[in-house]
């Protein structure tokens, strides 16, 4: 097997951008989309898709001109240096390990309260501790077998899905879908929940800002990563409004207090095949994204020991150039936060996670257009549209949403920003001493 054999190709690159992106959500977002937006829900997916989209492809700009690990550390230690690279970095590391011990549970939590056995605490920690441990073995065989792993899983989290549009588009009531009826719904648009509806459609956008964490994985990353990023975010586009057409339009108002809106709107339209169907693809939606996080998560760290920004002993790898180090450090800080259960108050991390990311790579990309103009070697494979405006735009539509959070989530965020600092400045000074030693 050659070398880029091992690596992911464009359409692999593209799978796991789809199984980053979507997970359990998609089988609950109709019921929650509905209460706020009513018969504007599939046009808001199609809203809000525009907005992520001017934050997706400046990344996918950022990602055009490096090949290296790190995605979001990369683009924002190029820019703007190598302290706001670490904090960037490690905080989206650490902010991952959590987000992977969520879905861990969230796993055991699907598959307990389908097959019953949700009271049962033994099972339930076999669940989530096996989930974590053996994808980390998984990731220990090497790309080839996370590949595989991840192909498997995304069809197979599709597979549902487009049979639910498939089958469901033919029983769609267009006055469910329709904006601006002669009906007079019970949950409509409003200048109160226009907001609401766009947050949370915007966070089931999120995911691409992973995609350049693995690039040297990844077979050209340079042109592959900024396709990659546009595809998925298309693909993914095209499915949430195709599948919020079908339940909406089947379902109708009945949607909003649906607990399993895609499975209901599956057994109106092909009886109890189509619901477990429904629900079984939703079990493997969430097992994809577990697959999806086990790959990006050690591969954020790498970037960082490569560049000494933490010891350099988390850069290991074997001789055929797996990251065991890295791979057995972010299982072993998943698992005990999964079966602590103690990961609510540390998710609050999220919210300066995955703007600490947005913000600083859209900037970059005016930077790197400034700083490479006049250089032929350091040019990205991809032009984002509109010049600086789209980058710009991004910038406060990223301010906007920031604005839109809780001030303490906020607070949490920087001050562990702050509290990981000591390590940067730690690990800076034992590379100093470890160089005058060696003079």
């Amino acid at each position: 097997m050659t070398e880029n054999q091992k690596k992911l190709g464009l359409w692999s690159i593209v799978l796991l951008g789809f199984n980053s992106i979507i997970g359990s959500g998609i089988f609950l977002l109709p019921a929650s989309m509905y209460q706020f937006a009513g018969d504007w829900s599939v046009s808001i997916v199609f809203i809000t898709g525009a907005i992520v989209a001017t934050i997706a492809l400046c990344f996918a700009e950022a990602a055009g001109y490096f090949s290296k690990n790190g995605a979001a550390y990369v683009y924002t230690k190029e820019a703007f240096g190598s302290f706001a690279g670490f904090e960037v970095g490690f905080l989206k590391w650490f902010m991952q390990c959590i987000a992977w011990a969520v879905m861990a549970v969230a796993f055991n939590n699907i598959l307990s309260s389908t097959f019953d056995f949700e009271e049962n605490n033994l099972i339930c920690n076999l669940i989530i501790a096996s989930t974590v441990l053996l994808l980390t073995g998984v990731n220990l065989l090497g790309v080839s077998a996370a590949k595989v792993v991840n192909n498997i899983s995304t069809i197979a989290k599709m597979i549902p899905l487009i049979f639910l549009i498939v089958v469901g588009i033919w029983y769609i009531t267009p006055e469910n879908i329709i904006p601006n009826s002669n009906l007079e719904p019970t949950y409509s648009l409003s200048s109160e929940t226009i907001v609401s509806a766009l947050i949370l459609t915007f966070y089931s956008f999120t995911g691409f800002e992973t995609f350049g964490t693995a690039a040297e994985d990844m077979e050209n990353p340079k042109k592959n990563l900024p396709i990659a990023i546009c595809l998925s975010l298309g693909i993914v586009m095209m499915f949430y409004g195709l599948v919020m057409a079908v339940t909406v339009g089947v379902l109708g108002e009945d949607v909003a207090t649906s607990g399993t809106p895609l499975a209901d709107a599956a057994r109106v339209v092909s009886g109890e095949f189509g619901f477990w169907l429904i629900t079984l693809g939703s079990i493997v939606s969430i097992a994809g994204i577990n697959v999806a996080a086990s790959f990006h998560i050690p591969r954020a760290l790498l970037p960082l020991a490569d560049d000494k920004m933490i010891p350099s002993f988390f850069g290991r790898k074997t001789a055929a150039g797996i990251p065991y180090v890295a791979i057995i450090a972010s299982g072993v800080v998943t698992l005990p936060i999964a079966l602590s259960g103690s990961f609510a108050e540390l998710a609050m991390l999220s919210v300066v996670a995955r703007f600490a990311q947005y913000i600083p790579t859209c900037i970059s990309v005016l930077i790197f257009r400034k700083r490479y103009s006049k250089s032929e070697e350091y040019q990205s494979s991809f032009k984002a549209p509109l010049g600086p405006v789209l980058p710009v735009l991004a910038v406060l539509i990223c301010i906007v949403l920031l604005a839109d959070q809780e001030l303490s989530r906020i607070v949490i965020g920087l001050g562990f920003m702050a509290v990981i600092s000591p390590l940067y400045f730690l690990t800076q000074r034992n590379n100093n001493e470890s160089v005058k030693a060696t003079v």
